[in-house]
């Protein structure tokens, strides 16, 4: 068992900053976690030169493999090479644990059909078993209200051991994130180059098929409940949603619109997770709630990357440097919080003896940080050569 120990810099161990620290780890797991300068016993030992050591990122939600697909409304890239690409990347974010947002809903054709949406999960499982994968690969299961053609095909995934959360959504316009057609317009006629009779169709699918599918969905999420995955609700706008998602067994609000749906959703006990592109961008694509404002009122318990991967690390640090926040806080928006909530069990998101041996080193640079190393189960997966990282 080869052994590894980092030192030389500041360490977040996903509760506290340790000035100065360092962590001893293997292949499999972290084996100590210290304070002081120097290194301690092991194979090798990397100074890291005054940079900063971290749990790696954990990203809940993120579609950025459909981005990487379909780079343009139509133009289309080979899956596995998307997949290798959009990997490579995420190392290089410092994410170690990603979960990819699969859409299961009502689209008929493109990256969001339920043909394709079938095909990349399959391909991300396969993917994320072999020695290729820098990262740690997840799947979160988006499961679209009216899309009731989907369930059959999202419980054959659930039984298969195929997914490890689920979210439901409800985009009908009117409530949610498109208060108004045009909003649902705005977005939809732009992101997938859908014509005005298209949109005007799709909303009325929803329309006709928005209630039943509130019903049908009780069951699929008893079975979920029973496999003891995380459920979370998209885009909640009022405290009548959050409690009804919370009767059916949700535990997060992603994306709340609303700060009372926020604050409604910290009422009834569920984790809140906001957007870090819109911590980055200091707004909401469509006019919703800020992070920011989450943030302030204490009503965020992480940030996900939703579509941008480089957004997580720098939103983080966006907070503790302008923001009324603890540094320690501000981390634990992209570590210890998302990873708890993802598998409590497993150590994701923190350092300590046990954990898996996910970590990061970034220099804290301005005005943004440059992430230096990333180590994933103990490997090196990314390493840009910075000159201030010195093996002892």
């Amino acid at each position: 068992m080869t052994t590894t120990c980092l030192h030389g810099g500041a360490l977040f161990d996903g509760r506290r900053l340790i000035r100065p620290g360092g962590v001893i780890f293997s292949h499999e797991e972290v084996l100590d976690v210290f304070q002081g300068r120097g290194s301690r016993v092991a194979d090798r030992a990397i100074d890291v030169g005054g940079m900063l050591i971290m749990p790696g990122l954990v990203d809940l939600h993120s579609d950025a493999l459909e981005k990487h697909i379909e780079m343009r409304p139509g133009v289309f890239f080979d899956p596995v090479f998307a997949l290798q690409s959009l990997d490579n990347r995420l190392a290089a974010c410092g994410v170690t644990r990603f979960c990819h947002a699969i859409t299961f809903g009502d689209e008929r054709s493109g990256v969001r059909s339920l043909d394709e949406a079938l095909r990349m999960v399959t391909l991300i499982r396969a993917f994320a078993g072999q020695a290729i994968s820098s990262v740690r690969h997840r799947i979160h299961a988006r499961y679209e209200i009216t899309g009731v053609d989907s369930l059959k095909v999202l419980q054959h995934l659930l039984h298969e051991g195929m997914i490890d959360m689920v979210s439901i959504m409800d985009h009908t316009p009117g409530q949610g994130q498109f208060k108004s057609f045009q909003a649902y317009k705005d977005y939809y006629g732009k992101t997938y180059a859908l014509s005005d009779a298209e949109l005007r169709e799709m909303v009325q699918r929803k329309k006709e098929k928005r209630s039943h599918g509130w019903e049908t969905v009780q069951d699929f999420l008893r079975q979920v409940q029973k496999r003891h995955l995380p459920i979370l609700s998209h885009d909640d706008d009022t405290e009548d949603k959050v409690a009804l998602v919370r009767e059916l067994g949700g535990t997060a609000s992603e994306f709340p619109v609303s700060l009372e749906a926020a604050a409604a959703s910290i009422r009834h006990k569920m984790k809140v997770f906001m957007g870090a592109p819109n911590m980055l961008r200091g707004r909401s694509t469509n006019g919703n709630l800020s992070a920011a404002e989450a943030i302030t009122h204490d009503l965020c318990h992480g940030l996900v990357s939703d579509y941008y991967p480089e957004s997580l690390m720098q939103a983080a640090f966006k907070v503790c440097r302008g923001m009324a926040q603890s540094k320690e806080k501000a981390l634990a928006l992209v570590s210890s919080g998302p990873g708890a909530y993802l598998d409590s069990r497993s150590g994701a998101g923190f350092l300590k003896p046990g954990s898996p041996a996910d970590l990061v080193v970034i220099a804290e640079t301005t005005p943004w940080v440059k992430t230096v190393q990333t180590w994933v189960g103990g490997r090196c997966v990314y390493n840009c050569g910075h000159p201030q990282v010195k093996m002892d």
